[in-house]
């Protein structure tokens, strides 16, 4: 028997590792409630439609040690090369030592506020250690690290984007190769009036990193945001976004690409809300997926009666390049308004076989020609992309997956 988990961290059902984690709770009073409505809506189980293709919580109870401690690891060569605040987490707390924070950027580690939304943003109110709360004022770019080894952490973080201004953050999550971790993560966006905030997360993980990762945005009048998730691999890959379009003339924009190969499992799950009149939502996500993986897209758009002027759009594209690789999608659109423009659709196939015929006659090998189709195939998720080391860094990860 492995004793590791031979004692109070054995294989649990859902319940019950509620009841343990609960008995490890230091919470404040916020994070009491948290745990409160937790335990009255539970984790997914097996039957839970929003959970329908990746059984989380039986991976989980399957794989991570809930009380396992890792050490404090960090590489600094993880660290992009720009000008900016470098913002390093460790096991879900900030490490002021480690980090290169700007003399402009207004930052205060607080205690965490209440939770809301599905479960695992409940689950990362209750057992979050602290609360980030950013505030932008300055034009250069926040870059946030995760080095996690803990077997489960829950970094939290909530970004207020001032009126008139333009913020970016690029976020992703380094872990250690052979320790299974199991990160929550939370960021929440506000977006004042005829303001821009940009958000981007880099998904590389080693086969044993199990992620679920929670960005939800309010975006108020004359606003925009922008979320771009660039998924390569990991175990299991859970991502919620959320985007509340709160006012008129306002502006959502959702771009995602999830490359995969091996047995990567990555569930992009996302929801647009229009909620006032005059309001934009563009959603492109493409997946290209090899071998074992499986890739999941569920998107959602809402239209409110007082929504009218809407126009939205989602797409989800797909290629296989094997027999063994497997895709879920569902783009759904529900419309209470009639004044509105709204599409939404998804394909699903293999390589353009007259295009790859096209490029070979042209005296490109084949090899060659599927990764130049390809490459273009993902090149339209990364216009939104504006700092030069992110983008490299993205294309280098697709042509080595292409390779």
């Amino acid at each position: 028997m492995d004793q590791r988990r031979s004692s109070s961290s054995m294989i649990m059902d859902a319940p019950a590792i509620l009841e343990h984690l609960a008995s490890k709770f230091q919470g404040n009073e916020s994070q009491k409630h948290a745990l409160e409505m937790l335990n009255e809506v539970g984790l997914p189980h097996r039957k839970s439609e929003a959970y329908k293709f990746t059984p989380i919580t039986s991976l989980l109870e399957k794989n991570i040690d809930f009380e396992a401690k890792g050490s404090e690891i960090f590489n600094a060569d993880k660290l992009y090369k720009e000008n900016g605040s470098h913002l390093v987490f460790i096991n879900g707390s900030l490490s002021v030592k480690k980090s290169t924070i700007s003399e402009d950027l207004t930052y205060e580690v607080a205690e965490v506020s209440e939770g809301k939304h599905d479960p695992f943003s409940l689950l990362n109110a209750a057992y979050a250690t602290e609360e980030l709360r950013i505030t932008s004022g300055h034009k250069e770019p926040v870059f946030i690290y995760h080095f996690n080894s803990n077997g489960f952490s829950n970094p939290r973080i909530k970004v207020n984007v001032k009126d008139g201004q333009t913020f970016r953050i690029v976020e992703k999550l380094i872990t250690p190769e052979g320790t299974k971790t199991f990160t929550n993560s939370y960021i929440g966006f506000t977006v004042g009036k005829n303001a821009f905030g940009y958000h981007t997360k880099v998904q590389n993980y080693n086969t044993d990193t199990y992620s679920h990762e929670t960005v939800v945005a309010s975006v108020s009048r004359d606003s925009h945001f922008y979320n771009n998730t660039f998924s390569f691999e990991g175990a299991m890959v859970r991502n919620n976004l959320t985007i509340n379009l709160d006012d008129e003339n306002c502006e959502g924009h959702m771009y995602g690409l999830f490359l995969l190969d091996k047995k990567s499992h990555v569930d992009n799950n996302t929801s647009v809300d229009h909620l006032k009149p005059n309001s934009f939502s563009n959603e492109l996500y493409k997946g290209i997926l090899d071998e074992k993986s499986t890739g999941v897209f569920n998107g959602k758009i809402y239209v409110r009666q007082d929504a009218q002027k809407t126009n939205a759009f989602q797409s989800n594209n797909n290629i296989l390049l094997s027999e063994d690789a497997t895709l879920h999608t569902k783009p759904q659109l529900e419309i209470w308004a009639d004044d509105v423009k709204c599409s939404h659709g998804c394909t699903s196939g293999q390589l353009d076989e007259d295009a790859i015929f096209y490029l070979r006659a042209r005296g490109i090998n084949e090899k060659n020609a599927k990764a130049m189709i390809l490459n273009a195939f993902a090149l339209e998720t990364m216009g939104q992309v504006k700092i030069e080391s992110v983008r490299e860094e993205i294309q280098g990860l697709i042509d080595q997956k292409l390779s």
